[in-house]
């Protein structure tokens, strides 16, 4: 079985509800039993498990709209690329700012969220609410991104670097890769 345990990107709070299944397959066994089955629940829960973490390098404007392009990109998560959504993300603003320039920010209460690479193609959310006065230099922190991320991005793209890996486990401890 496999299929029908749809993850939204558009709403991460709607859920898959696997209580719901379980009594309703426990129901249909007790009925038919016998049948071996097979669960291949795939993203469904593995989707809820990683995020990716990155930052702003600059802020844009073009043609009325603001761009934040960020270090990394969908060689990194490709999922928003190959489903065509918009990825979730939560953005942590960084106080600091080394440089003796104006910081560049968001302006238009939305942004379209770019990576680096030479391709139209390298989009992780459209026109998406963004923090007020998102800027370069803060965090952008994608959520969902524990299935068809990184392991199918393609990686090495135009020679960038590959992100860092950091795996947490139940108890609070930490590994890196």
């Amino acid at each position: 079985m496999g299929g029908g345990m749809a993850v939204d990107y558009g709403d991460p709070a709607a859920r898959f509800d696997w209580t719901a299944f379980g009594e309703g397959l426990g129901r249909l066994l007790d009925r038919h039993p016998g049948p071996t089955l097979r669960i291949e629940p795939g993203r469904a829960l593995t989707a809820y498990c990683g995020w990716y973490a990155t930052e702003v390098l600059d802020v844009k404007r073009s043609h009325g709209e603001d761009f934040a392009v960020v270090r990394g990109g969908t060689h990194h998560l490709r999922t928003p690329a190959t489903r065509g959504h918009s990825q979730p993300f939560a953005t942590l603003p960084v106080a600091a700012w080394p440089h003796p320039w104006t910081r560049p920010a968001v302006t238009g209460g939305r942004a379209t969220l770019t990576g680096q690479l030479c391709t139209p193609k390298d989009v992780l959310a459209h026109a998406a609410p963004a923090a007020a006065g998102l800027r370069a230099g803060d965090r952008v922190l994608f959520g969902m991104a524990g299935a068809y991320a990184f392991n199918i991005s393609h990686h090495d793209f135009l020679m960038h670097p590959r992100p860092g890996f950091h795996y947490l486990d139940g108890n609070g401890g930490t590994a890196d890769d």
